[in-house]
């Protein structure tokens, strides 16, 4: 059976290529191609679904040509219009629909529509009364509780346009664009917490409504709980696996919380739909996570494809020196943090990165340029000035390094930049000195004292240093 349907499908694809091919040669040379009523239709569907609305308002225009009084074809046209903000255009089929179909519901639906997309608020609410006389399944009473709500949020009644959103959800809990009016209209931000409740209500009352728990998902990620969101875009995907979105939604919540091996199961799940979509944000993600997981071959395929869609943004070349650094591949890393400098935007860190690189490749002053860049990007990137500090003692030039370290740590001090100079007195043999500023730096920030043996490892093993953390450790 699931071979005929396929065999089935397959005929029909076919069908429609060779359909398109001929109205395509024939508009190319000229030649009137002339079709029924059917076909015009299966082209609309098909232009439309590809988001070609220039193709699909030629192809509107043909049908009407041949097929005048079929309002369907203007139906489209006007629907056309409406989306490439073609006012006078879709007003103006509008008035041909009126001659050919004056009270056929769907006409008066996409009068309704159109005229709040323009915002005749008057003609909108004429033509919004006029259907709440005829309608009476809740599907289109939800829809039309919807434009209701746009309306009222034209004419400023906040309060009346919620409640009217929530009337079109209560009636169809499947009417998406109510839900997204709700919880990306700035206009309603004042009822953030009567939208949750909403939310909450409907997935109490239909556990299974995959589009209540993603947009209560969505609402929890707005007001940062995470892991809320991250339970609510599980529930929505379990209950519709078909739907690309809620994989990439929730791929991204898992990223955030740093659960790196099973975002990118996520990801690879969203890439196996049809219609996923790659962009620079997702290729960065996914290649954080495999650069976090130290796989980094994988981190940089995904960081070079990332280059591809978007090669103005410096953080894809941060992280691609980042990745090479794992590798120590000094030169590459110093020439991709290089390129990270050069573009809008980049940080402190791309310039310490390249000034360490720099320092690792033989060349001091392409290294001492690049640490001075990011301490006048960041006047407090203590960072920047211990690994300075520590290029000057490399060489040579220990009094410079203390001198430095004196002049800032009157200006501020934390824990990376107290442990920091405690590493610098000590390698410069300054010791008396430096175990007095521990016992300082240990009163204030004991918890943050692993930052000592980073910049100086050899200390785990010091006595005295070792001694000191017992002390302050009781």
């Amino acid at each position: 059976m699931t071979g005929m349907n396929r065999k089935s499908n397959d005929q029909r694809e076919k069908a429609l290529m060779a359909l398109v091919a001929r109205y395509e040669q024939g508009a190319l040379s000229g030649d009137a191609v002339f079709l029924s009523e059917e076909e015009f239709e299966e082209l609309l569907m098909h232009y439309f679904g590809k988001h070609d609305y220039d193709q699909t308002l030629e192809v509107a225009d043909l049908a009407i040509t041949q097929h005048t009084y079929t309002p369907d074809f203007y139906k489209w046209k006007a629907l056309i219009h409406k989306i490439n903000l073609e006012e006078d255009d879709a007003l103006s089929t509008l008035e041909q629909l009126n001659i050919y179909a004056p009270n056929d519901e769907e006409v008066m639906m996409l009068r309704l529509e159109i005229y709040v997309h323009f915002e005749h608020q008057e003609e909108a609410r004429t033509a919004l009364d006029q259907l709440y006389n005829v309608v009476e399944e809740d599907e289109k009473l939800s829809l039309l509780a919807f434009f209701d709500g746009l309306l009222c949020m034209q004419e400023n009644r906040y309060r009346e346009s919620f409640e009217a959103l929530s009337e079109a959800i209560r009636l169809d809990p499947y009417q998406e664009p109510a839900y997204d009016e709700l919880l990306n209209a700035p206009e309603l931000s004042a009822f953030r917490r009567e939208i949750g409740d909403l939310l909450k209500r409907q997935t109490d009352r239909d556990p299974f409504s995959d589009l209540s728990w993603f947009y209560f998902g969505l609402w929890h990620d707005d007001g940062g709980d995470d892991l809320a969101a991250l339970d609510a875009f599980a529930n929505a995907r379990s209950l519709n696996e078909a739907r690309s979105s809620y994989d990439l939604e929730y791929a991204d919540k898992l990223f955030d919380l740093e659960m790196y091996e099973p975002a990118l199961q996520a990801y690879n799940a969203y890439f196996e739909s049809d219609e996923a979509e790659e962009s620079y944000e997702t290729c960065m993600r996914i290649g954080r996570s495999y650069q976090m997981l130290d796989q980094i071959t994988e981190a940089k395929r995904a960081y070079f494809r990332a280059v591809e869609l978007d090669p103005q943004m410096y953080d894809i070349f941060q992280y691609i020196a980042e990745c090479c650094v794992a590798e120590e591949k000094w030169g590459v890393a110093a020439y991709n943090y290089g390129r990270a400098v050069e573009l809008p935007n980049h940080t402190a860190d791309c310039w310490l990165g390249l000034a360490l690189c720099s320092s690792a490749t033989n060349a001091p002053l392409e290294a001492e340029q690049a640490f001075l860049k990011a301490i006048e990007m960041d006047e407090q990137f203590s960072d920047a000035y211990v690994s300075y500090a520590l290029f000057l003692v490399e060489h040579g030039r220990e009094i410079d390094a203390i001198k430095m370290l004196e002049e800032v740590v009157e200006a501020y001090d934390d824990a990376a930049l107290a442990f920091g100079t405690v590493a610098i007195l000590m390698l410069c043999g300054r010791r008396q000195r430096a175990l007095a500023l521990l016992h300082d730096a240990l009163s204030q920030y004991y918890d943050e004292y692993d930052l000592l043996f980073n910049w100086h490892p050899e200390l785990v093993d010091d006595e005295e240093v070792q001694a000191l953390l017992q002390l302050h450790k009781q």
